[in-house]
């Protein structure tokens, strides 16, 4: 005789029983880098994500006369990064600082995170922002091969 376990599914009495700032609620961490040490984020949310990566959208043309959509996926992890610093508010640094742009000699936040982090370090800080933001080990797979592949 097997047992029948009892499953308690959720309802949205349970939901709008909680407190609105706990279930939006953006979560914070760190990631350490070489030569600037710690540096703070934010996870990013839905729309954020989705502006990412209509930025990073390119088309290629596919030589039959039509275009294909191809994300640039170097493009899109710098993105990341830029939007998780900007975003937490326990830091004023952000890579898109004037000054700091300036310092660097380059004109753009993403410049500034090519200058400042290694190509790993931009990799693995990614995968850190998409784990603070909800992404599944599938996401993270998916990724990692477009990055392999690319």
């Amino acid at each position: 005789m097997s047992e029948q376990k009892t499953v308690t599914y959720l309802t949205l009495k349970d939901i709008l029983g909680r407190n609105k700032d706990e279930l939006t609620s953006v979560k914070y961490d760190e990631f350490e880098t070489e030569k600037l040490g710690v540096v703070p984020f934010a996870s990013i949310d839905f729309e954020e994500n989705k502006q990412i990566k209509k930025d990073c959208m390119r088309m290629i043309p596919n030589g039959s006369g039509g275009m294909t959509p191809d994300l640039d996926d170097d493009k899109m992890m710098i993105r990341i990064i830029v939007a998780a610093v900007d975003k937490d508010p326990r830091s004023d640094f952000t890579f898109a600082n004037k000054e700091l742009l300036a310092h660097l000699g380059v004109t753009t936040a993403d410049e500034a995170v090519q200058k400042l982090l290694s190509p790993g370090e931009i990799y693995r800080f990614a995968m850190k922002v998409q784990d603070a933001s909800g992404f599944t080990d599938k996401a993270k797979k998916e990724v990692k091969e477009a990055v392999k592949n690319s």
